[in-house]
Parts: C-alpha cells; structure tokens; sequence
C-alpha cells in the first residue's frame, strides 16, 4: 500500500510538472504573439543617416543611442536605467551610420591565468551592417596568445551571419558603398533561438541586419581591442585610433 500511495504521489507531480511545462509553454508563445501583434502594429522601423551628423558633419552619439533605444522598445529588449550611459556606439568614421555602424553593451570581459570569458549584446538597425573584421593574436603576454573565438546567439529579429564559405549572400543582404569590398561572401540566416559559432580563429567576418534590425548576444573568450582588425582601411584607422 506504501508503495502504491508513493507511486500515486509521484504520477500526480509528474502530471502537475508536465502540466505547469505546457502552460509555460503556451503563455511562451502568447507572449511572443503578443510582440508580434504590437510590432505589426507599429510603423516600420526607419532612420535618417543626416539625422546623425551636425553641420560639422562629426557623428553625433547622443542621438544615435536614442535611436537604439527606439530599437530596443520595438522589440521588447530591456532598456535599464543607465543603459545609455553603457552603450558604446560607433560609425567607423565612415559617416554612414544607418548602413555600417555598431552598439554594444560590455556585460563582462574577464581574464583570470589561462581561464577567461566574455560576453557582450550587439544592436544592429535595419539593414545596417556590421564591418568585416577579424581577431589577430594578441601582443599582450597577459592573454597568452590566445585569438578571439566567438558566436552569436540571436535574441530579436534576424541577422545575416557571413564568414568564411562557399558564397551564397542572399539578394537582401547588399554591401554597402560606404563600406567597399568584402572578403568573405558565406551567409548564414539567423532568428531568435539561432546560435552561429565562428568558422575558425583569426577568420574574417561581419554581420548585416534584417529589416526590423537585430539584437544579439555575443560570448566569447577575452576580447582584446587592440587585437581587431578591419578590412576597410578608414573604420580600421578610426576604431584603433579610439583605443
């Protein structure tokens, strides 16, 4: 009879825990229709490059974290109290913003003897592009030598993921003038739930967002900025000299 009452026991919490997992499930899924519906409903999401430049023709930052901001509530991702004050925010120097740029928040960087991790969130606009780039060795004796090893988790909206590869660019995913010619032409189609590790250490690659932009999280072992290289010579030139 003991053991009868204790199976008893155990089938009525498998069926409770099978039955809380479903509703988990189900208002998983509402949520995220819910998103959608309150996406749709929204105007497309669209951005003036001359609205990022002053007379001057300096890229003004300010403005553009407000717009990722814009990019963030669009698609529900948590904008924190300093959020802003976090956020590193790039053009490259190449004053074309809305097509090749970057926003990114540090979540931790951290190197520890031989055991290091990083991890960081990346915010593209629609159609805007990541430069390609690549990770050399780093000088510094610190790190040991070790090169940058990455993927990217897609959490909203989808993100051409190009590294090296047979070339299969989708027509969408358009190089732009600003940016120039790239090396590596493998794309790899990426939604939410999608990870796309790096093809190999010290290989070239970027990334070009869809049309409701993209919003990742990137892990990897310690970033050293000094050890980033880019293709094109004046976002190469501007990045290091940042440093």
């Amino acid at each position: 009879m003991e053991n009868k009452l204790q199976i008893s026991r155990r089938g009525l919490l498998g069926v409770a825990v099978a039955g809380l997992a479903a509703f988990a499930v189900d208002e998983t899924a509402e949520a995220q229709n819910s998103r959608r519906r309150v996406r749709s409903a929204q105007p497309p999401l669209h951005f003036n490059n001359a609205v990022f430049y002053g007379k001057d023709g300096q890229f003004n930052e300010d403005k553009a974290k407000d717009v990722i901001v814009a990019l963030c509530q669009y698609h529900g991702y948590p904008v924190f109290p300093d959020f802003k004050k976090r956020l590193w925010i790039s053009d490259y120097g190449l004053g074309h913003f809305t097509e090749v740029g970057l926003a990114c928040i540090g979540i931790v960087n951290k190197l520890d003897g031989e055991f290091s991790f990083m991890m960081q969130d990346l915010f593209l606009l629609p159609n805007q592009m990541l430069p390609e780039h690549w990770h050399d060795k780093p000088n510094d004796t610190k790190t040991h030598g070790a090169q940058k090893d990455e993927g990217w988790f897609i959490r909203w909206g989808r993100s051409y993921v190009i590294g090296e590869g047979e070339p299969n660019l989708p027509p969408e995913v358009i190089v732009p003038k600003s940016h120039g010619e790239v090396t590596v032409n493998h794309c790899t189609v990426a939604d939410p739930g999608v990870y796309v590790p790096l093809t190999k250490r010290g290989s070239r690659h970027w990334q070009f967002a869809g049309k409701e932009g993209v919003i990742l999280t990137e892990v990897a072992n310690y970033h050293d900025n000094p050890s980033v290289r880019h293709t094109n010579k004046t976002a190469n030139d501007h990045f290091l000299k940042g440093l």
